[in-house]
């Protein structure tokens, strides 16, 4: 008995950090572009990928203490849980992004094909 708790919560770790991980990879992407773009750009870039003015986004970056990974990953999942991004920037204060994406039951894969597209979308923009 012992035993197979032991393996059902070495499970629930590993799928725990399989989630944040694919999360972390996301936020990771965008981080990239904003190291190799400047902040202009950037704003730019997201504004029209999540149809949001870049005034807006830079004052949740700022008022938030938020990297360009981190409001990436709290619009994707405000969009993805049909939230108001407002909420989600709260959540973020007091809980892990892996543990607001559960909340609101969150499907990371869709996460993960969105930021693929945003790269995509800023690479060639660029051209």
């Amino acid at each position: 008995m012992l035993g197979r708790i032991f393996v059902i919560s070495l499970s629930l770790v590993v799928f725990g950090a399989v989630t944040a991980q694919a999360q972390y990879k996301e936020m990771n992407k965008v981080e990239t572009l904003a190291r190799n773009n400047n902040e202009q750009q950037m704003l730019a870039g997201l504004s029209a990928h999540l149809g949001v003015p870049a005034d807006t986004l830079k004052k949740e970056m700022t008022s938030n203490n938020l990297n360009f990974g981190q409001l990436y990953l709290a619009h994707a999942i405000a969009k993805a849980a049909k939230a108001d991004v407002t909420s989600i920037l709260s959540d973020s204060k007091t809980k892990l992004w892996t543990t607001i994406a559960e909340e609101r039951k969150v499907d990371m894969k869709q996460i993960s094909a969105d930021a693929n597209e945003f790269e995509k979308t800023f690479k060639n923009q660029k051209k």
